[in-house]
């Protein structure tokens, strides 16, 4: 069955920037024989993540995060079954954000964007694809 996960996890203190590199090289190699599409968000202190795919799969590879020691304190945000991919073409997006100053590529009213904040603070949403696909278009 079709899926999407998203995540929110803090980004550990010993995580730099190259470190992040290579998650996303890493998630690009895997996901693209996985089947598996998705965004990467990060700021210096979190990451939130979309990731499309088999449930089973998608399962599996965030169990693997809650193991990385690049994250910690994992949260899951939605899991939920889904009809079409939000990122079918790709493997692994990135956006790198300051989570006290970010910008949209298309409009959100004020309502959206406090849902976007409390999404980074770990709340859960039921719009949370449609909000971080907004930062894309």
């Amino acid at each position: 069955m079709l899926s999407e996960l998203v995540y929110l996890s803090f980004r550990s203190a010993a995580c730099t920037d190259n470190d992040v590199q290579k998650i996303l090289e890493e998630a690009r190699q895997f996901n693209g024989k996985q089947d598996i599409t998705g965004v990467l968000i990060y700021s210096k202190e979190k990451f939130l993540q979309v990731l499309e795919g088999e449930q089973d799969q998608i399962l599996a590879l965030y169990e693997k995060i809650k193991l990385d020691d690049r994250h910690a304190r994992a949260l899951m945000v939605s899991n939920r079954p889904i009809t079409e991919r939000h990122f079918p073409s790709w493997q692994m997006a990135e956006k790198a954000i300051n989570t006290d100053d970010y910008a949209f590529l298309s409009a959100m009213n004020e309502e959206e964007q406090a849902q976007f904040k409390a999404l980074l603070d770990g709340e859960k949403q039921n719009n949370a694809t449609k909000m971080i696909a907004r930062l894309f278009a």
